[in-house]
């Protein structure tokens, strides 16, 4: 089996080995030999073996010996003859194994798409620039000669035919970039192909002299001469007017010939129409802003900064700008927001301003998709990027501007290994590039704010709202002091908020409203015997969800239909105790029963049209209340809402978490932002057991500095972060015993090494969800000065680790959920 080497000579002309990342979870790449007459360059993908399993890795290096006494693997294959992933994503790859402890071949898997082709599946044929113009040297005259005499061959075809072209791969992306070779690529799985025609090589002159007079003929050949490239029938009907019979007749005449390729996605679903940036006159703040992120892109040098505004203070206008100068000096842009329900809006604005150097990369694309939108970022085709926190990985060639907005939301920290923070990464990837970085937030993060107090951030401020808006009025409702009038297990509007509520709607306006639970109720209670329905693998009370009548785990995603009367005593007393969207929409519904409702959560999200159908009914007024999860508090600009109202403010304070108060503030900040954007003013009303809190009294009040200053107090009398750093280690195992032992094992050498004095070992203990998916789970925190110190004393201690019991830990570096 091969190993791990530590071998780090790097001298190219004698390397016959190669470092391969495997996607296993090993500390190290693996060494392999690689065979005479084969090239695998930095980047690109080959098959080996490890033990009896044949995986597919990424070349990291090559090396020139190998591990000393080992005896080393032949790689089996080389699948790529360029490198699919470029050397500055490999570098971040590196830096992102090193200092999130993650194993580096599962850091770069997740560069990839899961399915893309290997490179040799491609097929290339001859344009007519590439027939008509004289070959440069007697390999170029060879494949030239191959394509005329075969037509169209697959790339792998075509190194069989010339074995002695040793640089076949570069030659190809050379003539492609030069528009001498047409190159299509293999679909993804579920891909659609559509027929599609070529020019056969020759000048223009004797092709319209073959055509002859016929001027539908003659403006496809034309057409087809003025693209360089293939065009399918609908394009060709689009653009000339013509049917089949013109195509038939052309090809017959030897002129065309027809072959099928996968069909070119559109993403239809993304294209809402956006603002022309023409009609928008920027504030002289907003101006201020564009014109420091210009000059940032003049100077080609790192620039990072944090632009905060109050919500609907114009930030995204001032990126957008950011994101046209970037363009304007030949580099590319990307833009990250935090969930994937952000997409459409965003995208709307940015097609309507870029157009097709648009490109949309996130989880719910179909495989086709994300492919078709890989490679064109890969190739240049598309110059901004749009996604949540995975389209930081794409391969983005000279990068000039990244944007992570809201970039206080916790969704920018991945929750599987490689456990990374989008928002952190962006920043590497801004100095790598020398490229400009904005964060962007209404409610920056607590580590953004001391970033700027430090000076690792300049900053960017925005005062005012778009259009002269004012901030809407702040209504506090003290549950206290309702007590008597809240049914147990029901959902509680108060007379302040209901009298809200109708104001709003006589007036014609739209209203959001947050409950922060998903499903009907949180617990469906047995009032006979105390069943409350437990998920067997997470210990946890299951959701009921009257829509779809099942109970659901939303941990481990475990459903079960929802029983009518009691399994355990048989008794009819089950009742829904809490309440989630689905009863807040019954309790609307009850209240205000002509009026239009929808609801925007995790739900609604899988259900036909997504959150983007949602969002777009409210966005046209179909809707006039809109009922959600934190979904609704993001991002979203509505001028018709005079009115937010949060149901129950008090969900995340009672967590055992030291982010618990952010969380809460910025929850319902952001949601405070959503109303008043328009001419109207508006209205924010907050129900809370908690009236005297300083996040509540912040997000009432508008008043960013009375919470900064207060939470950064309390984390600094705590030592959290941002003044310290931390590392969570979790040990999860089936058997609770195994799962303590492991972290009692790690504890014991971690404090053996005798750590410096302001470095702290909190635990083991149990972790506050102490069973999930079936796993038991016990955690212990590390907490010191510099992340540094605590990866060291933490590589250290699993050294002397047995590795099967490494394998029951989960390592994440810059936690940011401790449950």
């Amino acid at each position: 089996m091969p190993r791990r080497s530590s071998n780090d000579s790097d001298s190219a002309g004698a390397a016959r080995f190669l470092e391969v990342a495997v996607p296993l979870p090993l500390s190290g790449a693996l060494t392999y030999a690689l065979p005479a007459g084969l090239d695998a360059p930095a980047g690109s993908r080959v098959r080996v073996t490890v033990g009896p399993r044949r995986l597919t890795g990424v070349v990291l290096r090559t090396v020139a010996t190998s591990p000393d006494g080992v005896r080393v693997k032949p790689i089996e294959e080389v699948l790529d003859a360029e490198p699919v992933i470029p050397e500055e994503l490999l570098d971040l790859a590196r830096f992102a194994a090193e200092y999130y402890l993650a194993p580096i071949g599962e850091t770069v898997r997740a560069l990839l798409p899961s399915d893309l082709p290997r490179w040799g599946d491609r097929r290339v044929a001859l344009t007519n620039a590439g027939a008509l113009a004289p070959p440069r040297d007697e390999a170029e005259r060879a494949i030239i000669e191959s394509l005329l005499e075969h037509r169209r061959l697959r790339v792998a075809a075509l190194r069989r035919l010339l074995p002695e072209v040793r640089d076949l791969g570069r030659r190809i992306e050379d003539l492609h970039r030069l528009g001498r070779l047409s190159m299509e690529e293999p679909g993804g799985r579920g891909t659609r192909y559509v027929k599609a025609v070529e020019l056969r090589p020759g000048a223009l002159d004797a092709h319209l002299e073959t055509v002859g007079r016929a001027p539908k003929g003659r403006a496809v050949v034309e057409l087809l001469h003025a693209l360089g490239r293939p065009a399918t029938l609908a394009e060709l009907r689009a653009e000339v007017g013509c049917g089949p019979a013109v195509v038939r007749r052309l090809e017959q005449k030897g002129l065309l010939r027809t072959f099928t390729q996968p069909e070119r996605l559109t993403l239809e679903r993304h294209r809402l129409g956006g603002d022309d940036e023409s009609t928008i006159i920027l504030r002289p703040d907003q101006a201020q802003a564009v014109a420091a992120v210009e000059e940032a892109l003049d100077a080609r040098e790192y620039a990072p900064y944090l632009l905060h505004g109050t919500t609907g203070a114009g930030k995204t206008e001032v990126y957008l700008r950011a994101v046209r100068a970037c363009l304007d000096r030949g580099r590319a842009a990307v833009l990250l927001v935090p969930e994937i329900a952000l997409v459409p809006a965003l995208a709307s604005q940015v097609r309507a301003r870029f157009g097709r150097e648009l490109a949309i990369l996130h989880s719910n694309l179909s495989s086709a998709e994300r492919l078709q939108e890989w490679e064109r970022i890969r190739r240049g085709e598309a110059r901004v990027v749009l996604g949540p926190r995975s389209a930081l990985l794409a391969p983005v060639d000279d990068l000039g501007l990244i944007v992570v907005d809201e970039e206080h939301d916790g969704a920018y920290k991945q929750d599987q290994t490689p456990r990374y923070n989008g928002r952190d990464l962006a920043l590497w990837r801004g100095r790598h590039h020398r490229a400009a970085a904005i964060l962007v937030s209404a409610t920056p993060s607590l580590e953004s704010r001391h970033n700027v107090a430090v000076g690792k951030l300049g900053k960017l401020t925005l005062r005012g709202r778009h259009g002269g808006a004012r901030m809407p009025e702040g209504v506090l409702v003290d549950l206290r002091e309702h007590g008597s009038a809240m049914a147990p297990g029901e959902v509680y509007f108060s007379g302040v908020l209901q009298a809200e509520i109708r104001s709003a709607l006589d007036a014609g306006d739209q209203i959001i409203l947050l409950r922060n639970r998903r499903g009907y109720a949180p617990v469906l209670l047995c009032r006979a015997c105390g069943e409350d329905f437990r998920c067997a693998d997470c210990g946890l009370s299951m959701t009921f969800h009257l829509r779809g009548a099942y109970l659901g785990c939303h941990y481990c995603g475990q459903e079960q239909p929802a029983p009518s009367v009691c399994p355990t005593c048989g008794d009819e007393a089950l009742e829904p105790m809490g309440a989630g969207t689905e009863r807040v929409e019954e309790k609307i519904r009850d209240l205000y029963p002509d009026v239009p409702v929808d609801t925007l959560d995790a739900d609604a999200a899988r259900r036909t049209g997504g959150a983007a159908a949602v969002l777009e009914r409210f966005r046209r007024g179909t809707t006039q209340v809109l009922i959600g999860t934190q979904m609704v508090s993001k991002g979203h600009h509505f001028p018709r809402v005079a009115l937010a109202a949060v149901l129950f403010a008090d969900s995340y304070l009672g967590f055992p978490d030291f982010r618990a108060v952010e969380r809460t503030y910025a929850l319902l900040a952001q949601l405070a932002g959503r109303a008043g954007r328009g001419e109207r003013p508006g209205k924010v009303v907050i129900q809370t057991f908690h009236p005297q809190h300083y996040a509540v009294r912040a997000a009432l009040t508008h008043d960013d500095a009375l919470f900064a200053d207060e939470e950064m107090r309390f984390r600094r009398i705590f030592h959290y972060p941002p003044f310290t750093r931390m590392v969570q280690v979790l040990a999860q195992h089936e058997d609770a015993e195994r799962a303590e032992s492991t972290l009692r094992m790690l504890a014991a050498r971690l404090r053996a090494q005798r750590p410096p004095r302001e470095v702290h070992l909190l635990g083991p203990a149990p972790a506050p969800f102490e069973r999930l998916r079936g796993r038991w789970r016990w955690q212990l925190l590390l907490r010191g000065p510099s992340s540094g110190l605590l990866r060291r004393l933490l590589r250290a201690g699993l050294d002397d680790l047995p590795a099967a019991r490494r394998g029951d830990l989960t390592l994440d570096v810059d936690p940011y959920d401790l449950l």
